[in-house]
């Protein structure tokens, strides 16, 4: 097994090391082993976390209005 640094997890994703940061407080990526002041994360659970989820999409529920859609003011 392959233990992968903060370094080489910003490069698999192509992201910042700060960016890593975030995810790892928001919780989109596993928990990492801490030794000492590093932070390792397993790579098979990283690349395992990265497959994408199968997604149910529900149907909308009612019918579109017909007519002109009305305009959206952008500030």
């Amino acid at each position: 097994m392959r233990y992968l640094t903060k370094d080489e997890v910003a490069g698999l994703l192509r992201v910042s090391v700060r960016t890593i940061t975030s995810y790892r407080s928001q919780g989109l990526l596993p928990q990492p082993l801490q030794l000492g002041r590093k932070l390792l994360w397993p790579e098979d659970l990283v690349i395992q976390h990265l497959q994408p989820k199968p997604t149910v999409v529900s149907q909308p529920t009612g019918r579109a209005r017909p007519g002109r859609p009305r305009k959206v003011a952008l500030i």
